[in-house]
């Protein structure tokens, strides 16, 4: 039977080097984590910084901590719809390529672009340039052995079970995946129990079996259908990742009955330090993520 293993997302540790981040999360009794360079690591403010040392380095750190990299966090803007910009983005998720290689990561990972960030342009339009970046990205990822997995997000480009069977459809790598995070499909027209539940439907008959990774974390919105965020709760709640280890183990035993059958993976995705079958399950953050390795 697959195996959930638990993780953590890098950032959420905050910035420190690759030796005392997978040792703090190993320390945290985590056996996995969605590593993004640029978020979690001291001295890296850009792609050109994750340099062969730092790979090495990362390796060394994996191999004495036993935290595997299940998500390399690779955030680009694939959908910008300005040719010069995309490309750019572009050639940033091509020069990580071989450094998910090298790191045997479950996948690379990225989101698909706040609509937001370019108001003049259409959903349509958007989408349209998310899919020349994955048809530049995945001819390449094939060639390297590479799993590329990009995320539905509510106001992003990519934001519903259709646009996501639309850009799996269009683009048919094998090498494409998808990475779930349950809240990112949520607004507050569809954050009711019945249309949550025809919403997961969607995910799981159209293309459970492309997910690698599913995120969790909660989320709730204002009467006026605005976000409630963290903040406006008093007291605070203390993050998930502080929360008694046996949460996470109670977790564990509910996202397997959850989430069977396992789906399809290549078999050098299970990184090292994740004991167990080569086809495998991990689970990731204080938003529990789940890597179906």
């Amino acid at each position: 039977m697959s195996e959930f293993i638990v993780g953590a997302r890098g950032h959420d540790f905050g910035r420190r080097s690759v030796e005392e981040l997978l040792s703090s999360i190993g320390d945290a009794g985590f056996r996995c984590t969605q590593l993004a360079y640029t978020k979690a690591v001291e001295g890296v403010k850009s792609y050109a910084d994750v340099t062969p040392e730092l790979v090495a380095a990362t390796n060394a750190a994996v191999q004495k901590s036993g935290v595997s990299i299940a998500v390399d966090g690779t955030y680009v803007e694939l959908s910008y719809a300005d040719e010069d910009k995309r490309r750019a983005e572009v050639a940033k998720a091509l020069s990580q390529v071989p450094v998910a290689k090298a790191l045997r990561a479950g996948c690379m990972g990225s989101e698909t672009t706040n609509m937001a960030k370019q108001p003049t342009v259409s959903r349509r339009e958007a989408q349209e340039a998310l899919l020349r970046s994955l048809g530049e990205i995945l001819p390449v990822c094939e060639e390297q052995g590479v799993l590329f997995a990009v995320e539905c997000v509510y106001y992003h480009a990519m934001n519903t079970p259709e646009a996501v069977r639309m850009v799996l459809d269009t683009i048919a790598s094998p090498n494409l995946r998808v990475i779930c995070d349950l809240a990112n499909y949520v607004g507050p027209e569809n954050a009711s129990v019945d249309a949550q539940r025809r919403l997961w439907d969607k995910v799981g008959s159209w293309y459970g079996d492309k997910i690698v990774a599913v995120h969790f974390k909660g989320q709730n919105f204002k009467p006026d259908g605005t976000r409630l965020r963290r903040s406006d709760l008093k007291p605070r709640r203390p993050p998930l990742l502080h929360q008694p280890r046996g949460l996470l183990c109670g977790l564990q035993g509910r996202l397997r009955d959850a989430a069977r059958p396992a789906p399809a993976c290549s078999p050098r995705s299970a990184g090292r330090g994740c004991p167990g079958p080569r086809r495998q399950r991990s689970c990731v953050h204080e938003e529990l993520f789940l890597s179906f390795q």
